[in-house]
């Protein structure tokens, strides 16, 4: 059910009870989707866990915090940041089609995006 969030409930967002939440659709401004939260079993959640792509995911998040709890390390990474900030605001770079843009808008998420990158190839 599409509904339209009131301004309090737009900043909260979420959870709304605990069976419900509300999602934000992309590009309606103050419109959400009032969704069912998924139940799972405890056996299905231990599946789930045990997956190839939540493993790897856990292990760049795992080595991301470890870089931005590193002062030295961070500084490297924030100068690699602001690079890549600098290098998108030069040649205007649109966001992709899912609507991301090309550089993070933190450090956290550019950080485990180009670790992420790294393990790919």
């Amino acid at each position: 059910m599409i509904v339209h969030v009131a301004s309090f409930l737009e900043s909260i967002g979420g959870s709304i009870d605990k069976d419900h939440y509300l999602r934000p659709i992309p590009g309606r401004t103050g419109w959400a989707a009032y969704c069912r939260k998924p139940e799972y079993s405890k056996k299905k959640q231990e599946e789930m866990a045990e997956r190839k792509m939540v493993k790897q995911l856990s292990e760049v998040s795992k080595e991301a915090s470890a870089i931005l709890k590193d002062p030295v390390r961070r500084a490297e990474w924030e100068e690699k940041y602001r690079a890549a900030l600098r290098e998108a605001s030069k040649h205007q770079r649109m966001p992709d089609a899912n609507g991301k843009p090309p550089v993070p808008a933190r450090l956290y998420d550019f950080i485990k995006h180009e670790i992420s990158l790294a393990r790919k190839q």
